[in-house]
Parts: C-alpha cells; sequence; structure tokens
C-alpha cells in the first residue's frame, strides 16, 4: 500500500482588523483573475500542442500517403518463415545457434516463425538412427520436448544452447537439470516427456522432425532455411551456401525485408 503523502499544516492566521488590509482587496481580487485567466491560457496552448502528436492514420488522407501507411499492416499479418536444421551433438550446431540464430532471434522474434528442426535417419522399427548416436538421439528428444512444454522461442531454444555449449556431455542428467534450472524449466517434467509410454512420445516427436528435415531436401548440421529456402550452412566449422553472408546483420536484413514485402 502506498504511503500517504502529507502536506505540511499550516498555521492558521488570525485575520488583520486595520482599514489599510480591507483596502487592498481588490487588487488581491484583480490578481487572482490574472492568475485564473493565465491558467486558461496555459492549458488552452498545451491541448493545442498535444494535437500535433495524434497519429495520421485518424484524419483523412490521400490515398497515396494510404498506401505507405497500409504496409507494415498488411506485413504484420504474416510471419517469416525461419528454421534451423542441427544435430544436439554437432560442434557446427554449437557455432551456428551462438553465432548467427540466437543473436538474431534477439532482434526479430516478433517477426519471424521459428522451428529448430532435428537430422536423422528413420528407421524400419519406428526409430531413429542419429549421426553421433544413441546419446543425441536423446538430446534432440529432450530438445524437442522442452519446445513441446514450454513453446516460447526465449525459452526452449535457450535451454537448447545450453546443452549445446557443452554437446560433448548431452544427455547426462547433470548437464540437463543445469541447464533446466537456469530457463525455468521443470525437470521433472521434461523427464516425463522424453520417457512417456516407454519412450514412443519422443520419439514420435524426433521421427516427424527428422522427416520435416528430409522433406526440405537438408542433410548437412546446421543448415539455417529462411522462407523455406536454405540461407546459409555451418558445415566442417566453415560457413557455406551463405549468397548474403552469414553475419547476424545480413540475416536480420533479409527478415526485415521479407517481412515489409
Amino acid at each position: 500500500m502506498a504511503a500517504k503523502i502529507s502536506l505540511p499544516i499550516m498555521e492558521e492566521k488570525r485575520p488583520m482588523r486595520n482599514l489599510a488590509r480591507r483596502r487592498h482587496r481588490p487588487l488581491v481580487i484583480l490578481a487572482l483573475v490574472a492568475i485564473i485567466l493565465c491558467a486558461l491560457y496555459n492549458i488552452t496552448s498545451v491541448s493545442s500542442y498535444a494535437a500535433l502528436f495524434v497519429p495520421e492514420t485518424s484524419q483523412p488522407h490521400s490515398s497515396s500517403t494510404s498506401t505507405a501507411v497500409d504496409k507494415p499492416v498488411s506485413a504484420a499479418q504474416g510471419l517469416v518463415p525461419l528454421e534451423a536444421h542441427i544435430m544436439s551433438k554437432c560442434p557446427d550446431a554449437k557455432d551456428c545457434l551462438k553465432d548467427m540464430v540466437l543473436p538474431a532471434m534477439m532482434r526479430v522474434i516478433d517477426k519471424v516463425n521459428f522451428t529448430l528442426s532435428y537430422i536423422g535417419t528413420p528407421t524400419e522399427n519406428d526409430g531413429v538412427a542419429c549421426k553421433h548416436g544413441p546419446g543425441e538421439c536423446m538430446g534432440n528428444i529432450l530438445e524437442l520436448c522442452a519446445h513441446h512444454l514450454y513453446p516460447d522461442p526465449k525459452i526452449y531454444l535457450g535451454f537448447t544452447m545450453c546443452l549445446t555449449r557443452d554437446y560433448k556431455s548431452i544427455p547426462q542428467r547433470e548437464l540437463v537439470e543445469d541447464c533446466a534450472l537456469e530457463h525455468a524449466i521443470d525437470f521433472e517434467k521434461l523427464n516425463d516427456c522424453a520417457a512417456k509410454d516407454d519412450g514412443a512420445i519422443g520419439m514420435g516427436m524426433l521421427r516427424e522432425s527428422v522427416q520435416r528435415t528430409a522433406n526440405a531436401g537438408v542433410t548437412k548440421s546446421c543448415t539455417v532455411r529462411l522462407n523455406n529456402e536454405i540461407y546459409c550452412i555451418r558445415d566442417g566449422g566453415q560457413w557455406t551456401d551463405c549468397p548474403t553472408g552469414p553475419a547476424v546483420n545480413d540475416l536480420i536484413i533479409a527478415v526485415e525485408k521479407l517481412y515489409r514485402s
């Protein structure tokens, strides 16, 4: 509860009874009238000044102005598809997320529809083979579960980056617990998601993600796609297939351009 602010109590003065005081009353009244008129003038001036900040969209405008104003509204109706295809235990995924994806997402998160997909090979027994072994498959599943439980990219992408910093230790419990704690993720819920139905739910999410990657024709981790087209690839410690460059600002500019088109 806000503390009360008390005005200082002024000691009440007794009225002076001399005639000189009474003679000055008309002057005091005139002064008060002048102050009130001055205040009214200032209020009118402030109101007129504030009217200058009323957006032009609330006033009639020409057709040429209307086109310029309507463009951002039209662009805001759809987000730009941005996707990163990774393997959880891949060093190139670490560099890709750290040096491009995360810094760019901090700037354009409200302009993109971001997806994190995984690379692997579906097997005949409804499983998935991962390049860096079963531990990578479990890491992929844990990251997909984080996305499933916490759809906000700021949470699940931060958690994924936390694991990827120490990718060699994925999926050790201590690492997963530490990253879950760092990003306010409930470890028990995360574990339940990965182990539910003897792991069938988690494996199902991984198969779906791997199939999405295969359908896009992506085979290298890390591949970044923008607007459903390959934008840049990080492979073997090098950036390749980056027509506009691998810098964060390059990606931001490309997103902004598509967002406004």
